[in-house]
């Protein structure tokens, strides 16, 4: 989380036109946000994989995915 704030702050400080700022923190929010989905997908991919054992299926491959 440190890290987070600290990215933030870097970021207003770089950019001195409003504009260039506002679009430098959208950026770092949706990269950010595609990065949090990213990781819920996997852990939801991995409980899925977890469940299908169970019922005694074998998992032949995992296909590397993109968000």
């Amino acid at each position: 989380m440190e890290s987070i704030i600290a990215d933030i702050v870097k970021i207003i400080k770089s950019e001195n036109n409003v504009i260039a700022r506002e679009k430098a923190l959208m950026c770092y929010f949706f990269d950010l946000i595609r990065e949090l989905i990213k990781l819920a997908l996997e852990e939801v991919d991995a409980g899925l994989v977890e469940e299908t054992k169970k019922q005694g299926y074998q998992i032949e491959k995992k296909n590397k995915r993109s968000v």
